[in-house]
Order: structure tokens, then sequence, then C-alpha cells
């Protein structure tokens, strides 16, 4: 019963406004959608007042959270919503979703509702709706940036995932003003010297600005400045790829804007699109090293696009007609051309590796965007200009475009590509069908008439099946209809067994060719009309006017072949059942002939459906035929497919002609004796498959067809097989057969689905002119549907077949309980078939009634939460009895009860008797499940079908019943019932049960609050439980979703479900404990920081004041105090039990006798519990101080982070001062925290002036005028208004008071601390080795951050007690353990000194400094890992002069070239990078000697040290440059005047530094000059390269380029001479592995002219040929990277220059120019091959070789005749050019090519190298062009084809 009715719902005075109707045209084609805008109106009305009644309450789960997801579903019904409503609950959602305090598991599902409520833009625009994005932005910071020692929970930030997409959806509702905002805040927060702070601030930055034009501010404001920006960082893909996703979304939200875009700035995005691809050119992967420094947290901000799909976003949206017409050259379209051309190789089917799928991804999502545009600029609503509008000529030239690479992908060996490249080949064919359908018909018709090639064929099935709408569609493309029969002719060979995915991917092709072409033969003079004649057809139809007339009477014509091919088709398919093997033979069932099958029948429905009536009859004769022969007992799934689908199409008659034959079949059969002897088992005996298999078919026929009027045969044979059939499988189908009839009756489903509607189809003259409508497509909403509602006899049927059957075996199943006549297996398998015949009854009997009968509404439903969450009123979902006096109604209600009951009877039944009979429990559990979830439609056929359409979400709206149903008194029983036999000690039966349970407790209020304390119980000791099966069946329904999460959220079960766990070491089975150890996992990975006070801000109370308003809720005073009331009270009793919990737990954790494994779980436990609001207790301090000195590793690491958090709690407790916003943020304000705010006119030297205060010391006299700054960031790219710093300490300055509550344990820390006994212990523990896999051996961070808090919280107080041991440990030089621990121990004190006093930092200096200095110069290689990452630790994010003593001991050590000792020249080398890579421009300042030192040693005798050296010196330089522009409006107001202008800011080296490099160059002139050889040992031009090496190879592997370029570009010329000395090995590769990382650079634009230049002027004066052969690869790599950067002249220069090469006297250069030569036509300059060929004919043609006298054999060598080698040379290059033109088009065969081999095959015989070269090129030409030879000889004459013959045939032996 529903809990209130129609009346009570009026009492409650919702509100009823005027809504109008709110049911859409989606709802008007169901058969009960006749009324549905009441209903909508009630369901709103009624949600609305109990999310109004939830807010004002602040009852935000339950309450709240129950409503939203109501109006979830409200909306999953497709009902309207109106807009003032939309908007209201937006904006509540939006306030819930950044409310401090809400759980973020709420804020997640707030996020995902607000987000769908906004998402659509016709629905809801900015003018509606003004939201704010910081707070957005201060929840992210503060979930996943959280300070070190509060830990990041990791569900917290996966649930932050979707705030990110809320923040998509919600950049166009942000106020004007945000732009400008973000931007200030974001942009000063970049900075060049710290990869991961620079890509969080970039990430935030493209997931937050607006990109909209009208979003306030116009983003060409912004975007020179973001171009800029990525200039200055390269090689991160991370970085790219945020960028592009800004940049896509510009793109798309300004398309109809014009030149958004600079031209330059197109090109720079081509460049990195292309990088994106990832191609493999040259030697060596492109491999990004740099986004490994990058970190990985920015990934939870940014928008994890896929640069490429960003990067298409950017193309499509960028294609206009003006700027086409006005720069042709410079259009979008142009530079998709280039870049499809430069990579176009890689499409090749020859040519597949791990970047296939990734190209056919980019062609699939151009595709899909472009025709997506093209769709959306047809909607009237579209706001494109027209004249920015795409063209029909433009989508040709797009459609021309990539159409060459997706048909070579349409054979990639890749399958992954294959399948992607046909939904290209499907929206291109959208596009435009005349260009690419022929194309595709070309390439089928020779594959699938030679079936020889298998690959070929199923990828050209496949391919053609994707386009099956596009060719069929007579309006879209005319010439295809006449193509559908001579394909479905050539197809049908591929339905074969022995190929099953030929036959999955030829099915899946006819019925998508037939599913929009009824069968039928519509010619009347047979198939004499239309005579078929090739593919040339379509060819020459392509490019003149179609002759519709001709085309339309050829589709009409070519419908006579449609008999022959059905027959044929239907045949083979039988055929093929026939081969399949046979499964009762004891085979193994196989998956592959189940899909086939699967497919198949799939294929029969629509063939069925779409027959004519001549052609139906014709295959009713076949099935008769098959009926009466043999069954065919090894197919019997597939022939009642097969069966069914026949039936379905021809309802009426199937049962006259198909019925009598089975029913004779199987009255035949159990005549001899078939399923005669009883079995539980599913036997196989082979006397029995042939009744089986009649069985089967009589299900399908009976669910198929109409049945009303064979009611006495059908009861007459069913009840014939309940009573003979005996064998488990028998009866099993027996009962099916009542429940196939039940379903037919009393379902409500579509009656047929052809590809018209009724009407049409029975409408003679329209389906003679059917063959106009093929392909046709309707529009979603107006279909005409014929549907089945149960009529009144057919009800009065189910009804008789109810009476006569179900009654009496419920009878019978109570006689058998209680029966003592039988007994053993004769019980049981009478047992089995009651209860199979009782379960089919119930899921043929779903749709009758709505409820189960009249048990009382169960008490232990809600408890508290009732009020709340009340039961939605069901909804019309048409059940067949409804009118609650109508006897039937009354009686079906009955018997659903008494089968509920009679459900628990048996399983109590079988718990307590017969626990053992596995199979009839899990028949019974299936019952239950049943029973219990399915409801008004059978479950999993609605999983199935949830995954189609829209319209069959429509259908059934039943689901919308099964969820939040009334628990009943019956229904608890049973999942009590179920509950337990999921604990049972039968694997089989908890599994079954456990799946039943699941899916029955989601589907009634309160259930998961009924079983949890149940499966609790199970985990406590008891001495039944001996197996422990109960434990594990409990901890398994645990560990699944849909009962951890109320473990994890509701204080009702939390306390007791980890106390369970935490106490349930006295199971010591393995398999127990790795459950246990899942669900403290599964536990600890979902856990949130969850706070009990949700603080309500002025803006949220607002909105939920405006809802109110908005909708004139009502509340009487009475419910609203009782609300207020409750929702506080649940608030108070979760604090209560959390403390209780808390006690417990630290309890617990004291036990002596517990496990060590369960005392770290407990201490795990306790730890994620901990939270600033609850004050921490003396008992838990006083417990993790002594956990800190246990003898186990584990339960100390624990304690030590414990302890971190304790301290870190307290500190936030103090500071906080007992606000709560503090407090539940976890942020408090320290004291001495200040916000500087810059002045409105910056001084110039205001920089200047900042970086000199920051190597200074402290002024503590004046403390105002140094205050401390400790981000890198601030100033470094532009300053911002405002930016944080802190108050040096002076002696005056008094730090607050600790907080009351918490001083007990801060005493206790006090005195243990002080002690020297308790450091002693610590550190002995410490210096242990590490255990392996605990922790690798590394400098600890938490170590040092637990002495961090201790130093930072006390000060110096324990100084005294410490100093000992520090100075112990640093001069225990030989135990690096010792070593490590100094560093972690010295490290924390020196971070936890960061507030100290003057006199304390004072007096902890100058102990400390000389320490360190003796420290560093004993350090050991060992030591030197951790003392390096000491000096890391103690600079990251800290001002300079906290730590001035420690730099400026670094800074003072010189180096010595003369020492001996290399390491420790190099170790201080160590630090000093250490201190420039944390400390960044900040000490920029103090390097300018260090600089001039490092230059100075730069021939350094020792390897370690050079190759520091290079690191350091790359690091001065690299932190020099600093833009620090005044303002953020100031950076963006120069870079928009700057525009594409070269920028001082990204490529200039100051005076100093060019000076530098230039006496560096000069220098290593001079010394290469004076050069020893080799074995004389290291010359000093030898040792000085390898350090400018080091230091090159450095700054073209970061990301940095401020001072990359101006240092690499002078150095090119001598690393190329580097590369020439032969006599030094490293020397040579570290050259080359510099010159290859140089080559893959992407540069600015400017600079790749320079370059150009540069590598052309090398190869022409060089005199060395090794110099001009290594520019040669560097070249080619660095062409194809940086191909957008250049224009014609420059690729023209390039390739004169490698032209001349081939005239070189050497010939390894000649040979690989013509390589090079190759790779620049094949990416480039397609247009010169004319010219080129020209060119190089002329010398082939003007020389000739001086001919050579016939040598004597036994006379002496004669000299060449004059002239012969430059005339070989000559010749030689003229060869080499050409073949490189053959070798640049490895798969094509353009026109020029035949003549040009031709004119290569005279040169045959030439002496070599011309001759080699040219048998070369012919081999290559043949391997390349194997898989397609069969096309391309098609461009060569006779005479041509006869000469390369000769030339490819190598030669015989025999010949």
């Amino acid at each position: 019963m529903p809990p209130y009715t129609t009346a009570s719902v009026a009492d409650m005075d919702l509100p009823k406004p005027h809504w109008g109707n709110l049911s859409t045209a989606l709802n008007d084609i169901l058969p009960y959608g006749h009324d549905l805008s009441q209903e909508a109106s009630d369901m709103l009305s009624n949600i609305i007042y109990h999310f109004g009644l939830s807010l004002r309450s602040e009852d935000w789960a339950p309450g709240a959270l129950y409503w939203a997801k109501q109006l979830n579903q409200y909306l999953d019904l497709k009902y309207e919503l109106p807009k003032e409503t939309r908007v209201a609950f937006a904006k509540v959602f939006w306030e819930l979703t950044i409310a401090p305090g809400m759980d973020s598991t709420m804020v997640e599902i707030w996020s995902q509702y607000c987000r769908r409520l906004i998402k659509k833009k016709d629905l809801i625009g900015p003018k509606d709706l003004a939201l704010t994005w910081r707070p957005v932005y201060d929840i992210l910071e503060r979930t996943l940036f959280p300070k070190n020692r509060q830990r990041a929970l990791l569900s917290e930030s996966k649930r932050m995932l979707r705030v990110i997409q809320l923040i998509e959806e919600a950049q166009r509702f942000f106020t004007p003003e945000a732009s400008a905002e973000i931007l200030e805040e974001f942009v000063p927060k970049m900075t060049a010297s710290n990869l991961p702070e620079l890509l969080k601030a970039q990430s935030y930055l493209s997931t937050f600005l607006p990109t909209d034009i009208e979003s306030g501010m116009d983003p060409r404001e912004w975007m020179p400045a973001m171009f800029r920006l990525w200039s200055m960082v390269a090689r991160s893909s991370e970085f790219d790829r945020n960028f592009l996703s800004l940049i896509g979304r510009v793109a798309r939200d300004n398309v109809g804007i014009k030149d958004m875009f600079t031209q330059a700035q197109v090109r720079a995005i081509f460049s990195a699109g292309l990088s994106a691809l990832n191609l493999p050119v040259g030697k060596g992967q492109r491999t990004n090293s740099v986004d490994a420094e990058g970190g990985t947290s920015h990934k939870a901000v940014s928008r994890n696009d896929i640069r490429m799909s960003s990067f298409v976003l950017f193309i499509v949206n960028t294609i206009n007609p003006v700027s086409e017409s006005e720069s042709p050259k410079e259009s979008s379209l142009a530079h998709l051309g280039n870049l499809i051309q430069a990579t176009e190789s890689f499409y090749h089917p020859s040519n597949f590796g791990q970047w296939s799928y990734a190209l056919s991804l980019f062609l699939q999502s151009l595709a899909w965007e472009y025709l997506k545009r093209i769709k959306d600029e047809q909607e009237p609503t579209c706001e494109t200009p027209q004249e920015l509008r795409l063209t029909p000529e433009l989508n040709e030239r797009f459609v021309e475009t990539i159409k060459a690479v997706t048909y070579l992908m349409m054979f990639s060996k890749d399958p992954r590509a294959s399948a992607q490249n046909n939904m290209t080949l499907r929206y291109l064919a959208w596009i435009a069908p005349k260009l690419i359908i022929p194309g595709v018909l070309e390439r089928a018709y020779p594959s699938l008439e030679s079936l020889t090639e298998t690959h070929r064929t199923v990828s050209v099935i496949s391919a053609m099946s994707s386009l099956s709408v596009p060719m069929l569609n007579r309006d879209h493309y005319p010439q295809g209809g006449k193509h559908l029969l001579p394909l479905l002719h050539l197809t049908v060979p591929g339905v074969d067994l022995n190929d099953p995915a030929k036959t999955w991917y030829t099915l899946l092709f006819i019925t998508s060719m037939i599913s929009t072409v009824p069968v039928r033969d519509l010619s009347e003079m047979g198939s004499a009309g239309f005579q078929w004649g090739g593919m040339e057809e379509d060819i020459l139809d392509s490019n003149d006017m179609v002759d519709l007339e001709l085309e339309d009477s050829n589709r009409k014509a070519t419908t006579a072949e449609f008999e022959e091919w059905v027959m044929k088709f239907l045949r083979r398919s039988i055929l093929m059942f026939e081969n399949y093997p046979d499964v009762s033979q004891g085979g193994k069932k196989d998956h592959v002939e189940s899909s086939v099958t699967g497919t198949i029948s799939y294929c029969f429905e629509i063939l069925f459906s779409q027959l004519s009536p001549k052609l139906y009859d014709m295959t009713t004769r076949l099935v008769i035929e098959l009926l009466e022969s043999a069954p065919m007992t090894n197919a019997g799934k597939a022939m009642s497919a097969f069966v069914s689908s026949w039936a379905a199409a021809g309802t009426m008659n199937a049962m006259d002609k198909a019925f009598p034959i089975i029913d004779r079949m199987i009255r035949s059969e159990i005549e001899h004796g078939a399923s005669s002897s009883p079995s539980l088992a599913y036997s196989h005996m082979s006397r029995d498959n042939s009744l089986h298999y009649y069985q089967g078919l009589l299900n399908h026929l009976l669910l198929s067809s109409e049945i009303i009027g064979h009611k006495a045969e059908i009861i007459s044979i069913t009840q014939l097989m309940m009573e003979k059939c005996h064998d488990r499988r028998g009866y099993k189908l027996a009962s099916k057969t009542t429940a196939s009839v039940l379903q037919n009756l009393l379902f409500t489903y579509i009656m047929d689905s052809r590809s018209h509607d009724p009407e049409q189809w029975k409408d003679e003259a329209f389906m003679a002119e059917s063959h106009l409508h093929w392909g046709g497509i309707a529009k979603s909403g107006t279909d005409k549907i014929d549907w089945h509602q149960p009529s009144q006899d057919e009800i009065n049927f189910a009804i008789e077949l109810i009476e006569t059957f179900l009654v009496p075996t419920m009878a019978r199943a109570r006689e058998l309980m209680t029966s003592t006549m039988l007994e053993g297996k004769q019980l049981s398998i009478e047992l089995c078939k009651v209860i199979t015949t009782i379960k089919a009854f119930i899921a043929g009997m779903v749709t009758l009634v709505e409820d189960d009968g009249d048990s009382p509404v169960s008490k232990a439903s809600l408890g508290e939460d009732a009020a709340s969450v009340q039961p939605l009123e069901r909804i019309a979902v048409g059940y067949c009895l409804t009118d609650r006096s109508d006897p039937r109604t009354q009686r079906v209600r009955k018997i659903r009860e008494e089968t509920g009951n009679l459900l628990h009877e048996l399983m109590t039944f079988f718990r307590t008797k017969r626990e053992d009979e596995v199979e009839n429990i899990k028949v019974l559990v299936k019952a239950a499940r049943i029973f219990l979830s399915n409801h008004g439609v059978d479950s999993t056929g609605y999983d199935n079908n949830k995954k189609g359409y829209e319209f069959l979400k429509q259908m059934h709206k039943v689901p919308v019943n099964s969820f939040g149903r009334v628990k009943t008194e019956l229904h608890d029983a049973l999942i009590l019932d179920l509950t337990d036999l999921s604990l049972s000690q039968y694997t089989d039966v908890r599994k079954k049960s456990q799946q039943a349970l699941l899916k029955a407790v989601r589907c009634f209020q309160g259930a998961k609050n009924l079983v949890i304390p149940t499966l609790l119980k199970a985990l406590e000791i008891s001495d039944i439980d001996k197996d422990y099966s109960r434990m594990k069946g409990a901890l398994f329904l645990l560990s699944a979703k849909t009962l951890t999460l109320p473990c994890l959220r509701d204080w009702r079960f939390v306390p007791d479900y980890v106390l369970r766990l935490c106490t349930a070491h006295h199971a010591d089975k393995p398999s127990v404990q790795a459950l246990i150890r899942k669900c403290f996992l599964e536990y600890v990975m979902n856990l949130t920081n969850m706070s009990f006070k949700v603080l309500i801000s002025n803006e949220l109370s607002g909105t939920a004041q405006d809802f109110s308003d908005l909708h004139s809720l009502k509340y009487d005073p009475d419910t609203l105090s009782r609300a207020v009331t409750k929702a506080k009270n649940r608030r108070l009793n979760n604090i209560k039990a959390y403390d209780n919990l808390l006690l417990s737990l630290t309890e617990l954790a004291k036990d002596e006798s517990l496990h060590w494994r369960y005392q770290t779980m407990v201490m795990s436990f306790i730890e994620l519990y901990m939270r600033p609001e609850m004050p921490p207790s003396l008992e838990l301090a006083q417990f993790e101080a002594k956990s800190l000195l246990s003898e186990m590793p584990t339960v100390r690491r624990i304690a030590l982070s414990s302890l971190s958090a304790i301290m870190v709690n307290i500190k936030i407790r103090t500071h906080a001062q007992g606000d709560p916003y503090s407090l539940i943020i976890r942020k408090a304000t320290n004291p001495l925290r200040r916000y500087v705010t810059l002045p409105e006119n910056v001084p110039d030297n205001f920089t200047q002036e900042f970086l000199k205060a920051s190597v200074t010391e402290i002024n503590y006299d004046q403390p105002e005028s140094s205050l401390l700054d400790d981000s890198v960031a601030t100033g470094w790219l532009a300053w911002p208004k405002s930016f944080k710093a802190y108050l040096p300490r002076t002696e005056s300055f008094v730090m607050p008071e600790i907080e009351v509550e918490s001083r007990a344990a801060y005493s206790h820390l006090e005195q243990f601390f002080g002690q020297a006994s308790f450091w002693e212990k610590l550190i002995e523990f410490m210096v242990q080795e590490p255990v392996r896999g605990e922790r690798h051996d590394a400098f600890s961070s938490e170590h040092a951050r637990l002495y961090k808090s201790i130093f930072g919280m006390w000060e110096d107080k324990f100084l005294d007690v410490v100093e000992p041991f520090i100075v112990k440990l640093c001069s225990t030089v030989d135990d690096k353990n010792a070593q490590r621990t100094a560093t972690e121990l010295v490290g924390g004190l020196i971070r936890g000194s960061k507030h100290w006093k003057k006199s304390a930092l004072d007096r902890m200096w100058s102990w400390l400094t000389p320490l360190l200095k003796k420290a560093f110069q004993l350090c050991t290689p060992d030591s030197l890992v951790y003392w390096e990452r000491f000096v890391k630790y103690c600079c990251a994010y800290r001002d300079p002069r906290r730590v001035l003593p420690l730099i400026s001991l670094i800074f003072n050590t010189p180096l010595d070239k003369d020492s001996t000792a290399a390491f420790s020249e190099s170790k201080n080398l160590f630090f000093t990078r250490a201190v420039l890579v944390s400390m960044s421009w900040r000490v920029s300042l103090l390097t300018s000697a260090l600089r001039e030192d490092c230059l100075g040693h730069i021939n350094h005798p020792y390897k370690q040290v050079r190759e520091i050296l290079g690191h350091v010196i790359n690091e001065c330089f690299q932190l020099t440059p600093h833009p620090s522009y005044k303002s953020v409006s100031e950076f963006l107001r120069v870079q928009k005047s700057e525009g594409d202008a070269p920028s001082l800011m990204v490529e200039s080296l100051d005076e100093k530094s060019a000076h530098q490099v230039a006496a560096l160059v000069q220098n290593l002139e001079k010394w290469r000059i004076e050069r020893p050889p080799a074995i004389q040992g290291a010359s000093d031009y030898t040792n000085a390269s390898k350090s400018v090496l080091a230091w090159v190879y450095q700054s073209l592997s970061g990301f940095r380029v401020q001072a990359t370029y101006g240092v690499v570009l002078p150095l090119i010329p001598e690393l190329f001479q580097m590369q020439d000395i032969p006599d030094d090995q490293d020397l040579q590769q570290l050259a080359t592995l510099t010159l290859l990382q140089l080559a893959r650079f992407v540069y600015p634009a400017h600079l790749v002219a320079t370059l150009v230049d540069l590598f052309c002027k090398i190869l022409k004066q060089s005199t060395s040929w090794h110099v001009r052969n290594n520019v040669l690869p560097v070249l080619q790599i660095f062409f194809y990277t940086n191909l957008f950067s250049m224009d014609v002249d420059m690729m023209v220069k390039v390739m004169d220059a490698v032209s001349e090469m081939l005239l070189d006297p050497q010939i390894e250069v000649r040979q690989l120019a013509a390589t090079t030569l190759s790779g620049i036509v094949r990416c480039s300059q397609r247009d010169a091959t004319q010219k080129l060929i020209l060119h190089f004919k002329k010398p082939l043609l003007s020389t000739q070789l001086p001919s050579r006298n016939k040598r004597d054999r036994n006379g002496p060598k004669e000299a060449l005749p004059e002239g012969y080698s430059d005339a070989l040379v000559k010749r030689h290059a003229g060869v080499l050019g050409l073949s490189s033109l053959l070798e640049a088009f490895p798969y094509d065969v353009p026109n020029w090519m035949p003549e040009v081999m031709v004119f290569l095959s005279n040169y045959f015989s030439d002496p070599p190298p011309v001759s080699t070269t040219v048998k070369k090129v012919f081999g290559d030409f043949k391997r390349t062009h194997q898989d397609t030879w069969h096309e391309d000889q098609k461009r060569f004459s006779q005479e041509e084809l006869e000469v390369l013959s000769d030339m490819l045939i190598s030669p015989s032996y025999y010949a």
C-alpha cells in the first residue's frame, strides 16, 4: 500500500502553481501517455515542497539529498522543468556545492545535479543566472592542495572531478568581471622556475577562464599573452594540453567571430597539434621527460582533454568561407592539408604501430566535429552569421583533404583503428556522399569478389555496414540504391562458421542494410530490366547531374533479386546451424557460437519483419519443412531464435501453422519415454534432447505469437509437460512455457519493429513506391507505434493459468514441507519442480498488480529518517489491474501475498532442515530476487534496454516504481532470509544470495538499515562459525558499494563497523584476512573528511529564501520545528558517536593482545578520524607518543604521522581562537601573516629592490621593512595587486596561548619530547636500516616533518637536549643511515625555525654553521644524496633570508682545478645546484661570481665535475631573466601591442651573458686548433667540449627556454665540429645526442629562419665531409618538427641546399642527401616535383661517361679517362635525385611516376654506384607497392608495364 493516498497529499498544503503541460512529445507516444501532465505537476510540487523544507531545516542528508535525487528522476522521465524553477534549483545546488563543511561525497552529487540543470544552452542562459567563481576555487584549493602535514584524502580528490566538470558548464554564468579577476589571480602564480607550480596555475587558468566573447572580456585581450607564455615553456605535453584545451574552447565558443586568431597563432597551434600526434620521426621516439618533474597533482584541476580533441575543435571551428577566400594559403583548411600530407605515410596499412589508433581517432573526431557543426548551423537557433557558415564547396574541400588517408586506414592492421575509421567514413558520407561512397564501393567490389584475402573482406564489409543509411537514402545519394542487391549477394558467403569474425560482420552488414528497406519485389517484369554494369556507372554519374528517373527505375528493378537472395541467405544460415558442434556430447559451450547466435537472431528479427507477405509465405514453407524434419538438437537456441523471429513477424497465423506440429512432436517424444527419469542435475541423455529442443521452440513460439485463440491447446500441452517431465531441464522448460505465455499476455510491448509506420506499411500505394524511401530516418517523437496492451480476455486467460497451475503448486509445496512420505533425493526433486514453477509464475506476473497484498508496513523501516524521506507517489505505468474494487485485483493481490509468504516459509524450511540442497536453494533465491526487485518489468530486460534509446527510457518508466518502495513486514522477512543465506557455509548459495540481496536492498526504503546490523553481528566471535563462512559472507557484502557507503557516512553504523573490523583478528583464515584487508582499503579509499557542521553563508540562506519565495512555500511552525530539531539531534548524535568511537579505538589500541596488523589498522583509523574541530585528548597524545617508540616499524610510522597531525590540529585550534570557519576549512591565520599591497604605480626599480632585499640580512629593528615571502612565483612574471608575507618575529612579539581544550595533550607531549631518553631511543630506531619495501633508502620528508612540527611548536626549548645527538650523528661519517637521520633531524630543525625569535635563531645557526661545514666536507658518495635532498628540503618554498647562513656556506666554496679529489670538487656543485633549483631567481644576485667561477673551470679535467658543472651553468643562465611586469594588466597590454613580433621576454640574453657565450665560442675555436692527438691524454678542447655539451643538453631537455636560444644558437657550428672528432667516441656520442635533441625542439617562428640559414651555411661552407653528412639528418628532423613555422622561401632554400649535396664528391653524403630530400618532398613541397624532375634529368641527359678502354686482366690497372669521375658523380646525382622523388611517395603512384621509372630503367647498366642505386629503387618500389599492386598497375601503360616487369623480376640463374 502506498503510505499516503492523494487525500493526505492535499492536507500537506502543497504549492499548486500553474505550469501548463509538463509532459513532452516523447511522453505522448506511450500507450498510457495521454494524461501525464497532472502526474508531472503533482510530482514536481511534491519535490519542491519537501526540498524547500529540507533547506529550511538544514537537513542535507538524507533530506535534501533524497529530494534532489527525486528531481533527477523527474528529469529522467523527460518531463519539462519550468525555467524559473530550473534556475532556482541550479542556484541552490551551486551554493550547496561551495558550502564550507559539506561532505565531499555530497559536493560531488550537488555539482553533478547543478551541471545537469545548466548544461543545455537553450534552456538557461547567462541572463537567468549569475555565479561567482572564487568560492569554487577555494574549495578545490582546500581539498586538493592541503598543507603537507594534512593529508589529502584520495577519495576527496576523486570527487572533485565532478566540480571541475561543473566549472566547464558554469563558465558562461560567471559575472562579467570574472575574466579579469581570474587572470589577476593566476597569472602572477606562473613562474618558469618551478614546473609543478606553473602547471598548477595554468591548469586553474585554463579550467576557469571564460572563453566566450560575451563573457565580459574579449579573448583577444588575453590571447597574445597566453601564446607568449606558451612560447616560454618547451617540451611539456601537459602544458600543451592545457593550452590547447583553452584555445579549442575559444574557437568553439566564438565560431561566429571573424579573425579570432592571427596567422602566426594559427601556425603555432598547428605546430603543437603536429607534436600531439607524437609520430616517430627521425631516430628515437619523441620522449617527454619534463612532465615527470611537473608531478601529477595539477591534473586534478585540469580538464583531462586529449590534446588531439582540443586541436580538432580548433581546426573545425576556424574553417569559414571568409578566411578561405582572403588567405587561402594561411587558412585552417590549407594547414590541415599540409598536416595530413606531412603525416600521410603513417596512415598506410603496411606502416602500422601504436600511432595508428591515435591517427584514426584524430580523423574520426575531425569528421564528427565537422558534421556536428554542419548540423548546428542548420538549426534555426544558430547564431553564426551567414557569411561565416560552412558552404557545400568547403564541405567538399574538407572531405577531399582527408579522404585519401581515410581510405588507407580502411585496411589498417590495427582493429581498433579500422573500427574508428568506419565511423569516420560514415560521418564523411553524410557530409559529402559523392566523394566518399564511390571510392568505398570501388574498393569493396574487388575485395568481395575474391574472398581470398579475409583481412580486406572483413574491413570492407564492416566499412560498408557503417555506410548503409547514407548510401541508401535517396535524397542524400540517389545512386546508392542499385548497389543494395549486388552487395547482399556478394556477402552471403561471408556467413561461415569457420570464420566467426567475418560471419559477425556480415550479419551486421545485412542487418544494417535491410533495416530501412522493405524486402519486396517491386519489379513487374522480373529481373530483365536492369543489368549490373559494374562500378563505372557511379563514377560517371558522380560528376554530372544525376538522372533521378533512371536511378529510381534501377533501384526498382534490382528488387526482383530479393526472392532469390532471401532463400539463399536463410539456407546458408541453416546450413551453418547444422554444423554447430554438439554440446550434449560433453563438448564445451563455445562463446563464439553464442555470439554468432545472438547476432543472427537480431538479423532474423529485422529480416522477417521487413518481408512482404509473398516472401513471408515462402519462408513459412521453409519453417514448416524444418519443423517436420529431424530436430537440430545441437543448435536449439539458434533455431528457437529463428522460429521466434518468424512468428513475431506474422503473429496471426504463426500459431495455426506451427503449433500443431510442435504439439504433436512433444506428445510423441513424451509417449516414447523422454524426460521420464527424475533428476536434479541437467542431464545429457540423448533421448531427452529432442524433447528439450521442441520445448525450446514452443516457448519461443508462445512468446511471439497471438495465442489468445488457443487457450485449450496451450493448457492441455502445459499440463502434460508439467506432469510427465521429470528431468531437470524438462520441467524447467515446462514451467518456462507458462512464463512465456504470461509475458506474452500481460506485458506492454511494441508489436512490430518495421522500418515504416503501421499505416504506411498497410498502404499498398505507398509500399509500391517503397524503394524511394529506403534509408529514411524519422524524427524522434514522431513515430506511430503499434502497442500491445493487455486486453480483458488476455488478463482473464492469465488469471485462469494462475489458478490452474500456480495455486495447486503452492499447496503442493506446503504439503511437501510437512510430508513424511518422501525423503532424500525424491523429495529434493519434487521441491525443485515446485520452486521452478513458482519462480516462472512470479516472473510472468510482475505487471499484473502494483503491490504485494495487504501485509502491514514494516516498523523497522527508516527510524528517524521517516519524515524526510517519504516515498514518492507511484506513477502510471500501465499495470493490468489497478481498480481495487475489482474482485480479480483482490484475488491476484492475495495470491501475490501468499506467494511471498510461501517463499519465506520455504527459505526457513531449507535453512533449518535441508541447508545442503544447494541447487534448490539457488532456484529459491532467484525466485525471491524476482519477487523483491522486478516490479512491473523484468529487471534484466530493463537493464539491457536502458542502454538503448531515449525512447525505451520513456517506455520503461517502471523502475522508478521499483526503487524507494515501501517495505512491508513480508519484505522484511524475505530480506532477512536472503541475508541469512548470504552467510551460508555453501559458496554457491552465498554468491547467489548476495547478488539477490544487493539488488533487493536498493529497491526498498530502509532495507539497508535492516541488513547492516545483522552483517555486523556476523563479524563477532562465535562458536558456531567454525569455518568462518558467515564472516566471509558478511565481509563480502560489506565491501560491496551498496553497503559500504552507509557504513562510511551513517554514524549509526560507522562506530560499529570500524570496531568490528578492527577486532576481527580472531579469524586466522587467510581468505578472511584478505577480505578484511579489502574492506579496510575500500573504506580508507572512500573515506572523506566529514565535518559535523555545514556553515550557512549569507548567500546560501538568501538563495534558500529565494527558492521558498519563488514557489511561495508555507510550512506550519510545527512541521518546521520538528524538522529542525530532528536535523539538530542527528548532528548531536553523530558527534557523540564520533567521540565514543575515538575513545573505543584508543582503548582498543592499548590492548596488548591485539595482533600488530590490527593494531596498525586501529591506528590508521584514529589518524583518519582526527580533525581540527575536535580537540585531541590526553589519552590519544599519551598513546601516540608511546607508539612512536614501539618495536614495530609500521606502528612507529603511523604514530609519526598521527603526532604530526595532532600538532597541526593544536596549532590550527590555537590560531583559530574558536572561529568555526577556520576549523572547518582546516586553515587558521598565523598572527605573523601580513598582506603586502603594492602601490598604484609600481616604481621601476621595485623588482630589483625586492631581489636585493631577498639576499640581505633581516633588519629586526624595523621588521615591517623585511617582510618574508615564501613563494618562488611572486613577481616573476607580473606583480599581483597584493601578496602574502610574514613578519620576522622580534623578541617582543608574543604568540597566542595554546587553546584550553588542547592543553592537556600539549603538556604531555612537551614533557615527553623534553626527555633526552626519548631522543636517544627515537634516534636509535631511526638509524636502523630501513625495512625493504617499507620505504626505500632515502631522505624521509615524513620524519623531517615530525621534527619540524616539534621545533615549530616548542621552538628552541629542546635545542640543548638535541644538540649532542645531532653532533654525534653528523660525525658518524661511515654509517650512511646515521647520516640520513642527521639530515632529517637538521632539516626538520631548520624548517621548524620559521617563526623563531632572533635570539633563538642566532643561537641555532651559531653552532649549526660550523657543524654543517664540517659535515659537507666529510660527506661520502653514499650520503651525498641525503645531504643534497636536505639542502632542497631546507630551501623549498622558503624566503632566502630564512636560510641565508646555509646559502652563504654553500656559495662561498670556490672550485679548484688542480685538486685531485674529483668527488669533493663535485659535491659542492651538487649542493649549489640544489639551492639554485629551489630558490631560483630569488638568489640571482648571488650568482654572478659563481657563474664566472664555473665558466673559468669549463675545461675541468674530471668527468664527474664537468657533468654537474654543465647543470650549474645552465641553472645560472636560466634563472637570470625574469619579465616582472608591474601588473597583470600591463603584462596583457604589452603582449597585445607586441602581437606576434619576437619578444625580448623569450629569446634574449642580457649583454653580459651574451658576451660570456661569445668568449666561450672563441676559446673553443682556439683550443680546437691547439688540440694534441688523443693518445697524449685529454686536451682542454675535449674537456671544455664535454662540459659545454652537458650544459647545452640540459638546457634543451628542460622546459625553460628564456636562456636557451641565446646560448645554443652561437654554439651550433661548434657542436658539429665536436661530432667530427674521430679519436674521442664519448665526445662524438654526446654531440650526436645533443644535436638530435636540438632538432626535435619547436622554435619560435623568426628563429626558424635563422636556423635554416645557419644549417645551409654549414652545408655549403664546411670543408669536412663528416660535418656535411652530420647536418643532413638533423636538418630533416628539424624540418618536420618546425614545418608550420616555415614559409615557402625557407623550404626552397633548404631544398636547394640539399639538392646541391647530391653533387658532393663523397658518396655517403650524396646518398644521405637523397634520403633527406625525399623526406622533405614527402612532407611539404609536392608542387615542386615537376621542376625537380626536369632539374635531375638534365645532368643525366647532358653528361656522357667517357668510354674506358677494355682492361687487360693481367696488365696493370689503367688510370680512368679524364673527367670520368666527375661525369659519374653527375650521373649519380641525377639518378639519386629521381630516386628520392620516387621514395617520397612510397604508397602512391602519381601521374609522373611511370614515365620517370621507365627513364630510370635506362641507367640499369651504368657502372656502380649508379646501377646499384637504380636496382635499390626498383626493389623498394616493389616492396612498398605489393599490397596495392592490383590497383596501382592500372596507372601504367602496357609498354611501361613490360619494361617494369623486366626490372622487377629478379634475374634467374636458369634464365
